[in-house]
């Protein structure tokens, strides 16, 4: 088409390409006119060759100052969608391939269709709960929320400041990178803090920096297993930890928790094949129940006896209600076969995104090798922040605080459910964490109760929701960390009427 006289805007075949750009503030009108151009090369109305009218009739046809135009042409031209012969004028590429006549260089498909394009693994993804997608956000009765309305926020902001003002801060301190496994000062932090306050038998070296538990939880599932291995997971238990396992390939084991933890015993006799265990030993998420000494040793010695593994999600242990912290299974195995997992986002805040892994020795470089594949490091800045408070002993401090708001913030839940719903939820409190359960009547639907309690600006999570195979009686999940007596007070009135209006749909439906 070389020599041809440029596509005449009024023809038909130019399918609307030269009309005047409609007014949409919310996009630079530059970029409309760039965009139109650029889909109708794709989709085969301007095929390659095909000539183009100069940047002052273009602004005329389409009503733009020849500046935009031109602006236009010339992005359309340096990702190779036009070029320019001199004195002959501009061109649709024609390096472009051409699809024939009516044909386009990019075929439209639907989303279903693009799917089926994905690997085969990434099916596992779509187990993934639809609670790990919510943001966590201060709504009444969320759960895994902490107290971050009582963070000290000055306290925090100081630190930030005295980092910024020292000298010598560059691209190699605070804005650069540090070690993949994680900044040396924090690493060696935390393996203090966790000697002296979860019995934790390491070395700073063992100490891999993750961004979140989650993170961790990935790493480890992913090295420990192969697809198709078997994992004992606690039913009820954290659908965090599930997806993971589904996501490394493993067939998951349900394994009953009751008031004692997980029953090793019913493990052993219902997946004798299992190659990890995946347990919450001090804070069992949702029951809240703490494994008894005689079942952490039967699981230190079930992991022995088949060269298995465990993998200890310690998440919230630090906040107990009734005597000291129990020890970590990390600390009685001697750190031999238990991979810790550990966070900063229970005892700080969740948008912080740090936690750790404390590895056995002999494979600490691997678990590095595969931090620094799944995204190298945590910001350097964070980590460094985070050292400060701690070695400032300024976390112990705030942990102590934490511990008594939240004790009283417990008791103002059970106090306030036993005055406002003493008929429709039977609470039982937890020595630990920052959620405890409520029991509703057998006959209740606990997703119902939470499908509604979400409608009136209430969030709880619905035991049913957290189970594996098991069925358990109906019980609401109830989060007491990130809300004031009188939140609480609020929150449980409007609870008392939705229980209220439900029962009476059940009395009446017979």
């Amino acid at each position: 088409m070389e020599g041809n006289s440029p596509m005449d805007p009024d023809d038909e075949k130019s399918g609307g390409i030269f009309r005047a750009i409609d007014s949409d503030p919310s996009i630079p009108l530059q970029r409309r006119v760039y965009e139109r151009f650029a889909t109708a090369i794709l989709d085969g109305q301007l095929r390659p060759g095909d000539r183009l009218p100069s940047t002052r009739e273009l602004a005329k046809t389409l009503g733009v100052a020849r500046n935009t135009a031109t602006w236009a042409f010339e992005q359309l031209a340096v990702e190779g969608f036009i070029e320019t012969r001199h004195g002959s004028g501009t061109f649709v590429s024609s390096q472009l391939p051409d699809a024939g006549s009516g044909g386009r260089l990019r075929v439209p498909q639907d989303e279903e269709t693009a799917a089926a394009r994905l690997a085969r693994r990434s099916e596992r993804f779509s187990v993934v709960a639809r609670s790990l997608r919510v943001p966590q956000r201060p709504v009444p009765f969320r759960i895994n929320m902490p107290a971050v309305d009582a963070f000290p926020v000055a306290l925090w902001r100081r630190l930030m400041k005295a980092l910024l003002s020292e000298s010598g801060v560059g691209a190699g301190y605070l804005l650069g990178e540090t070690e993949p496994a994680g900044y040396g000062p924090l690493r060696e932090a935390i393996a203090r803090h966790l000697m002296i306050s979860r019995g934790v038998t390491c070395t700073p070296e063992q100490v891999v920096i993750v961004a979140g538990a989650q993170q961790g939880l990935d790493l480890a599932a992913r090295l420990l297993l192969d697809p198709g291995d078997k994992v004992w997971c606690e039913d009820p238990g954290f659908p965090g930890s599930v997806a993971a396992l589904l996501a490394a390939g493993a067939t998951i084991g349900a394994v009953p928790v009751d008031t004692d933890g997980i029953d090793v015993e019913t493990g052993m006799r219902l997946h004798p094949d299992a190659r990890l265990a995946v347990v919450c030993p001090s804070s069992q998420f949702p029951l809240g129940s703490t494994l008894s000494l005689a079942r952490r040793l039967a699981l230190i010695e079930w992991a022995r006896r088949h060269d298995g593994w465990i993998i200890e999600d310690d998440y919230d242990s630090e906040f107990r209600y009734r005597g000291r912290p129990v020890r970590s299974l990390q600390g009685l195995d001697g750190g031999v076969r238990v991979v810790y997992v550990g966070t900063f986002s229970k005892v700080l805040f969740p948008g912080l995104r740090l936690a750790y892994l404390v590895v056995p020795k002999p494979y600490v470089d691997l678990f590095v090798n595969a931090r620094i594949v799944a995204g190298r490091q945590s910001p350097t800045f964070e980590q460094v922040l985070v050292e400060k408070f701690m070695s400032e002993g300024h976390l112990a401090r705030h942990i102590a605080r934490m511990r008594r708001l939240y004790a009283e913030r417990r008791t103002v839940l059970m106090e306030t459910f036993r005055q406002t719903i003493p008929d429709h939820l039977r609470l039982r409190p937890s020595d630990t964490g920052l959620q405890m359960l409520g029991w509703l009547p057998e006959d209740w639907d606990d997703a119902e109760i939470a499908r509604r309690s979400a409608e009136a600006g209430l969030e709880m999570t619905p035991l049913s929701r957290l189970t594996v195979e098991r069925t358990l009686p109906p019980a609401l999940l109830l989060g007491f960390g990130n809300f004031t007596a009188a939140d609480m007070k609020n929150a449980a009135t409007r609870l008392a009427s939705i229980m209220k209006d439900y029962g009476k749909e059940r009395q009446a439906g017979g």
